[in-house]
């Protein structure tokens, strides 16, 4: 019946909350101003994960708390949880826990504090 994800949608709020993103690896691979919708779509993918970002100055800010219905938080997994932090070492960084079967994760928060989880492999 389902056959995987087919993509994450994303709001961001301005061009230079793309650098998240590119800096894990993400290419944009499309772009299309949108005016009639006030926003830009672009299309970003890495290793056949695709991230569908809409770029909109004017969205509502992110409800943090209390956190609402909805998608909470994107997670990726990873090789080494302290590499990601080296690379994001900019952006708002969450300390390292371990979940109940060993594994290492951090979330860090991107510019417009949407949190992205980042999974060690065993």
């Amino acid at each position: 019946m389902i056959n995987g994800i087919n993509h994450v949608a994303l709001i961001v709020s301005k061009e230079e909350c793309l650098d998240f993103y590119k800096k894990l690896g993400f290419v944009e691979t499309s772009r299309e101003a949108r005016p009639e919708k006030n926003d830009i779509l672009i299309m970003m993918e890495k290793d056949g994960a695709v991230l569908e970002v809409f770029l909109k100055a004017d969205a509502p800010l992110r409800l943090c708390k209390p956190e609402a219905y909805g998608c909470r938080h994107i997670a990726f997994d990873v090789d080494n949880v302290d590499e990601i932090l080296e690379l994001l070492k900019d952006y708002e960084c969450q300390k390292i826990r371990t979940t109940s079967s060993g594994r290492r994760f951090v979330f860090v928060n991107d510019l417009d504090n949407q949190p992205v989880e980042f999974l060690e492999k065993l």
